[in-house]
């Protein structure tokens, strides 16, 4: 049974991600998707709104009864979870488009001809060439045959001018020999036409027309010849007209690869243009999640990771009753206020295993931030495309809440005897100002972010029978501070009847 969802469980859960991340009912999700597993889940989920309605009646219930300042904790306290929920979504969907997109050409990565695309615009080119050289023997062919034809055209014409007036002198000759009363207006104008045939005899006459008649053959002999020289030339003209009609179709298909070549510039073109305003568009979410990526390939990322570090809650900066801080605070009508907003930046390297994306290993520069429990969390999913995506988004609440954590516990310290570090959840506070007893405390590395609560999870230096009176009556859900937890077992054990040696 497969299941999608767009947002994952730990997404909508007001509680720690990596608490239900590794809780049961999660992990089953996982490893074996059934409807059991799913109704674990929306239990959960069920859960976590019923939380979520009774933050809401609380708050309405403190806005009726309080001040508004109690009121207004709250809805910024709403107000940070959505922007949490968002700033999630807007992550997981950046990661996802990082880990699914191939590389854009750019100017380290410029797109490149392959050798069949460069081999056969050379071959084009020369094709192209061949051709070129082609017509133009079949254009100086076509000039040498039009000369020919006119030459022709004029000797035909001289020819036929010559025939008619040996026709017209034959007519008159005939005419003279009949003896007809018109041949004097005949020889007239005969005469009066070509004067040099005025003199002439009638054996002059005749000898002159048979002259011009066996002329006239030898110039339609000449003529007939010249015509069949032409029709041969004309045939043999046909193969270069066959193979100037396969010249202009190949000039027909070198144009369609020029308009080609011309599609595959534009093409380029666009696909340079579209990079830019990829590259323009991705460093605008980078600076939209505060993720940049440094190096990219198959086998290793590296993202310059910068979180927005708010100001740690007033009510993990609870001072300690009975101490200074705490008489200051009461003086002037709170704690003194955390560190304002600021930013840090780390450089995250996740190597995965070869031809996989698997996680393999995570560095984090500087190193002072406790991530070993996000990365084996990670490195034990493998191939998970949604663990992955939700892995920077941990690695920034992390770096968060240890900032806010260092400087609520640093300040603790400063007011009672107390053991702890920064990569350890466990805390030793001693109690009564370390004059009766040592209290063990839970304070997750979440702490005070992600509705992490500090646990009191042991007592030592003190009498078995009254730390097991004691023990019912401290809440086991946890408290909001390390000062608070301290107060309630303070409290159980003088409910116990403890009574604190000073």
């Amino acid at each position: 049974m497969e299941i999608e969802r767009e947002l994952t469980f730990e997404d909508m859960s007001v509680h720690s991600p990596g608490a239900f991340s590794k809780g049961d009912a999660m992990r089953q999700l996982r490893t074996a998707p059934n409807a059991h597993s799913l109704r674990v889940a929306l239990a959960e989920l069920d859960q976590t709104s019923q939380s979520l309605t009774q933050m809401l009646n609380g708050a309405k219930e403190k806005a009726l009864g309080n001040s508004d300042k109690d009121l207004e904790r709250i809805k910024n306290n709403v107000k940070r979870m959505k922007f949490g929920t968002v700033e999630l979504g807007t992550e997981c969907a950046f990661l996802r488009s990082v880990l699914e997109s191939a590389l854009m050409p750019s100017a380290q990565n410029p797109p490149r001809e392959t050798a069949a695309f460069v081999n056969a615009n050379a071959a084009i080119k020369v094709l192209k060439d061949s051709n070129d050289r082609e017509a133009k023997t079949v254009e100086l062919l076509t000039q040498e045959v039009g000369a020919v034809a006119e030459q022709f055209q004029k000797l035909h014409e001289t020819l036929t001018r010559r025939i008619e007036h040996l026709e017209q002198m034959e007519e008159k000759c005939e005419l003279a020999e009949s003896g007809l009363s018109d041949a004097d207006l005949d020889a007239a104008n005969g005469a009066h036409t070509h004067p040099e045939d005025q003199n002439l005899s009638l054996e002059q006459a005749r000898a002159h027309i048979e002259a011009l008649d066996a002329e006239t053959k030898a110039v339609r002999n000449a003529l007939r010849t010249r015509t069949a020289e032409v029709t041969t030339m004309a045939e043999s003209l046909n193969p270069a007209k066959q193979k100037l009609k396969t010249v202009e179709a190949e000039l027909r298909l070198f144009t369609g690869a020029d308009t080609l070549q011309q599609r595959e510039l534009d093409a380029s073109s666009e696909i340079a243009e579209t990079s830019a305003v990829a590259t323009e568009q991705r460093l605008m979410i980078q600076a939209l999640i505060g993720c940049e990526i440094v190096e990219c390939d198959s086998e290793k990322l590296a993202v310059a990771v910068t979180t927005k570090i708010p100001q740690t809650q007033m009510s993990a900066l609870e001072p300690v009753d009975g101490t200074p801080a705490s008489k200051a605070a009461t003086l002037v009508g709170g704690a003194v206020p955390g560190t304002p907003c600021f930013q840090r930046m780390h450089l995250v390297e996740i190597i995965f295993h070869p031809g996989s994306t698997a996680v393999k290993s995570v560095s984090l520069t500087p190193g002072d931030v406790p991530i070993d429990d996000v990365v084996a969390s990670v490195v034990a999913a493998g191939a998970c495309e949604k663990s992955l995506q939700s892995f920077l988004t941990e690695i920034k609440m992390r770096v968060a809440a240890t900032s806010g954590r260092t400087e609520a516990l640093t300040r603790t310290a400063a007011q009672t005897p107390m053991e702890w570090s920064a990569g350890a959840s466990l805390v030793r506070v001693g109690l009564y100002s370390g004059t009766g007893g040592v209290a063990a405390m839970d304070v997750p590395l979440e702490w005070p972010m992600s509705n992490a609560r500090v646990r009191v999870v042991g007592l030592a230096g003190l009498p078995p029978a009254v730390v097991a009176a004691a023990a019912p009556k401290v809440d086991p859900g946890g408290y909001t501070s390390i000062a608070a937890a301290l107060r309630a077992t303070q409290d159980a054990l003088a409910g116990a009847g403890h009574v604190p040696t000073v």
